[in-house]
């Protein structure tokens, strides 16, 4: 049993490393209606909610720039800030607005802190509020726009509140603060309260002028995709679904699960994770050791009513097989109990003693067992769902490998025909180069002695397939900055799906930038330095509508592995060499995004025909639907894959830590929900000759 250390663990759980937000448009159009309105403008606007409901991390989308433009959000916590005095808080307020508009490249003179113990409010409107606002301005005359405002973000102030009743700043605080902040209507407020249900905040007479808005918990919707984002390997919908069962939506809860659960997938290198492990690690993160599941009676003639009950609750005719079969044995159960309990025969006492029914008396009622009971019982003995979870596979032994001489070169190397066609075309939409693969067959899936190989990768069966272009790089982000450019916006702007996440919503580790210019369009551009980095957080739908663009599409998963690894059944695009993640083979197994590379920035690690990139860096959408045993009936020639399924193929591995060398192997398959957008999936396109 090896303890994986948490450090590595995607949920993140201290708020301050963590970038995982979901929902809450409905909030940010909230805040745009109130601050464009004339009649509301001069309120303050509250943002309250239960603990840890997501408060500040809506403020922190605020200030990375989810309302920008036209406003520059200002946050500070009043949990890091002195206030024991005015002029400490007004001077902490001073110092944050001049940082943020550092950032923005607007330049103020430096504060005198004398004059803010002098007079605290002159200080602040004088030194900060007013040459702010000229500045702002300036740069709105200049850009001939109607310009950008300060936004004040400001959480926990519950302790603001809480230090003007214990009379150490004055009882008016907040809403002189909020007077001086908003004079002349230069800048706005928000302030963030946490309710503990009691009733006192909102009846507070300091927040009596303000506009209240009541955070609730995540949708279903917005969930799941807390709980699959930070993964790049498939979390199936029935667990995403029992994971909201759970925590009701609530954020916070929904991230520490799915921590404990990551702990408890890596501790004992589970293969998938089903409902069972979830009830498990729900129970033990409990402080009190006890589950807080939902209990349902399913004694007696009301056996069938409740198991309806359950199907309801849980939408179980919306999920997978396994939900249904889990009903079903439910009921099962009940019929058997209801027999045993029935029946005086030597057989049904037998029955019920095998299956711990006490024998029934005039007087007894047998104990009413709960779903989590249920879940842990019987669960285990239920075959694996249909989309296994593949994110780790059988740790290699140290004497048994898949092939006897490790060897970077290849054995041998197919060679285009160029006879006919040229070995490589550039596409003119784009100017990707395209490499002619030539047609062939080779053995696709791994051999039965490759101890790395998971289920989904055998068996081993022969394939043919005819000539086709490959993309030689991966897209990149100027390329696909110019798509979106054509198409004039990402929001579902792919068959009803986004087609990506620039930086402003994917976050630092997104190199695809946004921008208004002025005149009500956008423009999409590469951040400087970036432009041929591999493109990511696109969806499925994205990376097929991108293709089509530029007449081509996704590729078969079968011709993604006879691109990745030739005839000669090598482990890596490479050869047979395992990769060292230092090494200048491929990129993976990496602590931070940072160590991505360009799309042509490891020649060594290219495939038999030249092609870049197919090992590491990102995972690669396919044309294919998944599924598990595939391979025992695919077709011999140019299989197409499934021809429906809930998931669509990626491949190729990707640079998380977690993507180690047994993952980027030519033959691993994985699968997400083709409307999943990952900072760790892009793509290539293909195209007939």
């Amino acid at each position: 049993m090896t303890t994986i250390a948490t450090t590595g663990n995607p949920y993140h759980l201290n708020g301050t490393t963590s970038h995982l937000f979901f929902g809450r448009q409905a909030l940010f159009t909230w805040i745009r209606e109130q601050l464009s309105s004339d009649l509301t403008a001069d309120q303050p606007l509250i943002l309250l909610g239960a603990p840890k409901i997501g408060k500040t991390a809506v403020l922190k989308q605020i200030e990375s720039g989810a309302l920008n433009p036209p406003f520059i959000g200002v946050y500070l916590d009043f949990a890091q800030i002195a206030l024991d005095s005015l002029s400490a808080l007004y001077w902490e307020i001073a110092t944050a607005g001049l940082n943020t508009l550092a950032k923005q490249n607007i330049e103020l003179d430096t504060l005198n802190h004398t004059d803010f113990i002098a007079d605290p409010a002159k200080a602040l409107q004088h030194q900060f509020l007013l040459p702010a606002e000229k500045l702002l301005q300036e740069k709105r005359a200049f850009q001939k726009s109607s310009g950008r405002r300060l936004l004040f973000l400001f959480d926990n102030t519950q302790l603001l509140l809480d230090q003007a009743e214990n009379e150490a700043l004055p009882a008016d605080s907040l809403t002189h603060l909020h007077q001086h902040l908003t004079q002349d209507r230069s800048a706005h407020t928000i302030f963030a309260v946490t309710d503990e249900g009691n009733g006192r905040i909102t009846e507070h007479p300091a927040l009596q002028e303000g506009l209240f808005y009541h955070l609730s918990p995540l949708n279903e919707d917005e969930t799941i995709s807390l709980v699959r984002q930070p993964v790049t390997f498939t979390l199936v919908q029935d667990v995403a679904h029992y994971i909201y069962n759970v925590t009701e939506g609530h954020p916070y809860k929904t991230q520490q699960l799915c921590h404990a659960l990551y702990e408890h997938q890596q501790q004992y290198n589970l293969g998938q994770i089903t409902v069972a492990d979830v009830a498990t690690v729900h129970k033990f993160a409990n402080n009190n050791g006890t589950s807080a599941l939902p209990s349902y009676d399913i004694e007696g003639n009301r056996a069938v009513t409740q198991a309806f009950r359950l199907a309801q609750q849980w939408d179980f005719w919306k999920s997978r097989s396994f939900y249904m079969l889990l009903a079903a044995i439910v009921l099962l159960f009940a019929s058997i109990r209801l027999f045993a309990l029935a029946g005086n025969s030597p057989f049904s006492q037998q029955l019920a003693g095998m299956l711990g029914v006490p024998t029934p008396t005039a007087t007894a009622v047998p104990p009413t067992p709960t779903i989590q009971e249920q879940v842990e019982a019987e669960i285990a003995v239920l075959p694996p769902t249909e989309t296994p979870l593949p994110t780790s596979t059988p740790t290699p032994l140290p004497t048994e490998t898949a092939t006897p001489t490790p060897s970077i070169t290849p054995t041998s190397t197919p060679t285009a025909t160029p006879e006919r066609y040229p070995p490589v075309i550039t596409r003119e939409q784009d100017g990707m180069e395209m490499l002619l693969v030539p047609e062939g067959t080779f053995l696709m899936g791994a051999a039965e002695n490759d101890f790395s190989s998971a289920a989904d990768e055998r068996p081993q069966h022969e394939v043919h397939l005819p000539q086709f272009y490959m993309d030689k790089y991966e897209v990149n982000v100027e390329q696909y900055a110019a798509f979106l450019n054509r198409l004039g916006s990402y929001e579902r702007a792919c068959e009803g799906v986004d087609c990506a996440w620039p930086q402003e919503l994917a976050g630092y580790t997104s190199y695809l930038a946004r921008q208004d210019i002025g005149d009500g369009s956008v423009q999409y551009f590469a951040v400087t330095g970036f432009a041929n980095y591999p493109i990511n957080h696109v969806s499925w739908f994205g990376a097929k509508t991108y293709c089509e663009s530029v007449g081509a599409r996704l590729p078969t998963e079968a011709e993604w592995e006879y691109a990745a690894r030739g005839t000669d059944g090598r482990i890596y695009p490479w050869g047979n060499l395992t990769p060292d993640p230092e090494g200048d083979l491929a990129i993976f197994q990496s602590e931070s995004y940072e160590q991505l590379l360009p799309v042509d920035g490891l020649p060594n690690g290219v495939s038999p025909f030249g092609i870049y990139a197919m090992a590491g860096s990102m995972w690669e959408w396919t044309a294919d639907w998944y599924n598990e045993d595939y391979y025992e009936e695919s077709e011999i020639n140019d299989p197409a894959g499934p021809e429906t399924g809930f998931a669509r193929v990626i491949r190729g591995g990707a640079w998380p830590f977690n993507n180690q060398a047994d993952r980027i192997r030519s033959t691993n398959r994985s699968s997400l929900s083709p409307d999943f957008i990952s900072s760790a999936v892009g793509f290539r396109c293909v195209r007939a000759p």
